[in-house]
């Protein structure tokens, strides 16, 4: 009997116990409304947190398709205030750099992973919080190289957002237009990774259904932070999402190390 009610938990939990699920609902939802109110953070927040009790290739592919029905969701009501320039070279990094990205993340271990993503995010709040300014939008060669980051972020963690966030956000820019282009480029390149997860297959049949079960809550966390866009202060919406993927970025380094 105790077999039975193991294999009866399993599928219906799809082989997570409850205290995972509770972990990856609530970082969904604080994940939700900060993608709707600024337009990225999605993966970078579910990831962070969710792979202190997870390994990240279970979180990352499940990250990756939520974010990608966020965006489609989202995309059409900021299409007029995309950098269309600036996609472009974008994408032309981003495309050969995904796939080996998506290579390293089936090939390397938990600990490793989780260590990657604490210094990643930990490096790209520490320089976003020093407030680093370009004097004028980026060009060429540093859009391409930002787009060769992102896409390598994107295939290894799911999260192509620090290197476009910091060049947006130290750009002169407008906000709504580091906002529309966000979600313009993590479309495509969460689409590109998830053609390369599928390629080495990370994304397995429990992967859809784990999806499938989060994507209301979701979806209800976007539309929550679109309806806070142009109320609530950006200011502290900023700092409070600095604070919070500094806390987590410190607690997986220190995991990964202990």
């Amino acid at each position: 009997m105790t077999g039975l009610s193991a294999g009866f938990q399993d599928v219906v939990f799809l082989g997570w116990d409850a205290p995972i699920w509770a972990a990856v609902v609530a970082a969904c939802i604080v994940a939700g409304v900060v993608r709707g109110f600024t337009g990225f953070g999605f993966p970078l927040i579910v990831v962070t947190s969710t792979s202190l009790v997870i390994a990240p290739v279970e979180i990352v592919p499940i990250a990756l398709l939520l974010d990608i029905l966020a965006g489609v969701r989202m995309l059409p009501s900021v299409r007029q205030d995309v950098d269309r320039r600036g996609v472009s070279f974008l994408v032309l990094g981003a495309l050969p750099a995904i796939p080996l990205g998506a290579w390293l993340l089936s090939s390397l271990d938990a600990e490793t992973m989780r260590l990657a993503i604490g210094v990643m995010v930990l490096i790209a709040v520490l320089i976003i919080a020093r407030g680093f300014q370009m004097v004028r939008p980026p060009g060429r060669p540093l859009l391409t190289g930002t787009g060769m980051a992102a896409g390598f972020l994107s295939g290894t963690m799911g999260m192509p957002g620090p290197p476009v966030i910091l060049l947006y956000l130290s750009s002169p820019l407008p906000v709504a237009t580091l906002r529309a282009t966000s979600i313009a480029f993590f479309l495509f390149s969460d689409l590109a990774a998830l053609a390369a997860m599928l390629w080495f297959d990370i994304i397995t049949e429990t992967v859809f259904w784990r999806a499938l079960v989060l994507a209301p809550i979701v979806e209800v966390a976007v539309l929550g932070g679109r309806h806070l866009y142009g109320i609530a202060d950006p200011t502290h919406v900023k700092r409070a999402a600095l604070v919070l993927l500094t806390v987590l970025a410190v607690v997986a380094i220190a995991k990964s190390l202990l």
